[in-house]
């Protein structure tokens, strides 16, 4: 066997091991423990509490950090038992996770499938809305609503905007303003409330954040490149990898953004 094809089996297996641990942990553990930040948020909003309140503990699961429309959506949902809006945020979850996997099947991508599948399965555990973030992007960077669907999952997690670098690079003047637009008025509510209490603070989960000069160099970096590629086949992951690595809070799923562009952009969506 040559080098080259004993690394791709040791890869393939290391990926395999480290998917079913994953699955394994995720059922034996599912707690929805992050969805608390949602559930809590929800309630706060129906007792006329602060949305942001300030926190003891800037790591704990249940610290609300997104744009307000998502903690309306989920008013109603505090209506019902707890466990059975749980079970019924879980089968979303779940359900977006093998609906963002569906192009990488398509595309007979078998190890990316392989690696991606069991990490959002396993944020579905703790009830992270993630999986339905990179669905969305998923189905839509490549086409009409792309822009659109930036715009909302950048009012969720802020820094997925910067997938608007190809727009750039492609001189899409319209589409990257769009999402710019649709981000700024899914936030604008938020002015509506107190912010003294909102957490920027990275806590124990910083990144390059931690370093600010250092971050500002990366970042930079990685939009001009993203802008430069723009018309490659790389364009899609050349600004997800900037997305990974700009987040203050960085997390092992955080790596799912990548599925954007993992495999040829051609073969998963239309390109306009």
């Amino acid at each position: 066997m040559s080098a080259g094809r004993l690394a791709r089996v040791v890869a393939l297996a290391m990926i395999i091991g480290l998917g079913i641990i994953n699955l394994y942990w995720a059922f034996t553990m599912w707690n929805l423990s992050d969805a608390g930040a949602y559930w809590h948020a929800a309630l706060r909003l129906r007792e006329g509490a602060p949305l942001y309140p300030a926190v003891a503990n800037i790591d704990a699961s249940d610290v609300y950090r997104y744009a307000p429309w998502f903690a309306w959506l989920t008013v109603p949902f505090t209506y019902l038992p707890q466990q059975v809006a749980g079970a019924l945020w879980s089968v979303v979850l779940l359900a977006a996770s093998a609906l963002a996997v569906v192009p990488m099947v398509r595309a007979r991508a078998w190890l990316q499938v392989a690696f991606f599948l069991p990490i959002l399965v396993g944020i579905s555990a703790v009830g992270n809305v993630q999986p339905l973030l990179v669905a969305a992007l998923m189905w839509s960077v490549g086409r009409r609503s792309g822009p659109l669907w930036i715009g909302v999952v950048a009012s969720l997690k802020i820094f997925p905007l910067l997938f608007v670098a190809v727009y750039l690079g492609r001189r899409e003047w319209s589409r990257a303003a769009v999402s710019i637009a649709v981000a700024a008025a899914l936030w604008a509510p938020a002015l509506l409330y107190d912010l003294r209490g909102y957490t920027t603070d990275a806590g124990q989960a910083a990144s390059l954040f931690a370093l600010p000069a250092v971050w500002a160099v990366v970042i930079g970096a990685g939009v001009v490149l993203s802008v430069r590629l723009a018309k490659t086949r790389l364009a899609w992951l050349a600004a997800a990898t900037t997305v990974v690595v700009s987040f203050p809070r960085l997390f092992v799923y955080d790596v799912t953004y990548l599925m954007v562009g993992a495999v040829p952009n051609g073969r998963l969506r239309l390109t306009r």
